[in-house]
């Protein structure tokens, strides 16, 4: 952070003032005012309120100042908070997919176990919509005791609840048409 005496000289060199121009102003010698901007001297209210006069600004604004490198600055760090956060969104995304994975392949086994021939037999709709109304109320009982353990299970479960819903829905589909 600049001190008022950083801020002073900033706005000065800014606004293209000399520094034997702002002490002519505030009636002072350019080596005194030199030593106002280095910090030697205390700048008192008055003088401050001078020299805002000088650089066409109210005291607040000079107070307030920021300059390009400390602006710069600010927006670096801002900039690093926001990739640290995208980094730890990326990170969840890829342990959800990988386990998203993990578990439709999973599925997929389970499926083929629990039909004759290892999944190679051809069955009715209806037998797998029983079995996987199995498996799935199965894995929705195994899964209720961990649902809200972290923002990733909620994730994982949200992710869960689409894939049943939707296999649920296609499963009924074909059967309602098989019927028809």
């Amino acid at each position: 952070m600049q001190t008022i005496n950083e801020k002073l000289r900033a706005i000065r060199l800014l606004k293209g003032i000399t520094q034997e121009k702002a002490g002519q102003y505030l009636g002072t010698t350019k080596a005194n005012y030199n030593r106002i901007e280095k910090g030697h001297v205390d700048v008192s209210p008055a003088k401050l309120d001078k020299l805002a006069e000088l650089f066409g600004m109210t005291r607040a604004q000079v107070e307030n100042f920021q300059s390009e490198t400390e602006k710069a600055k600010a927006e670096a760090e801002h900039l690093r908070n926001e990739i640290a956060q995208l980094k730890r969104y990326i990170s969840q995304t890829d342990d959800l997919l990988t386990e998203s994975q993990t578990f439709f392949r999973y599925l997929f086994e389970l499926l083929k176990q629990n039909f004759p021939g290892g999944g190679e037999k051809l069955i009715s709709l209806s037998q797998l919509n029983q079995e996987w109304a199995r498996l799935v109320s199965f894995s929705i009982q195994e899964y209720e005791a961990h649902r809200h353990e972290s923002p990733l299970g909620i994730a994982k479960q949200r992710d869960l609840d689409s894939a049943v819903m939707g296999m649920r829905q296609q499963f009924l589909h074909h059967e309602k048409g098989k019927i028809q």
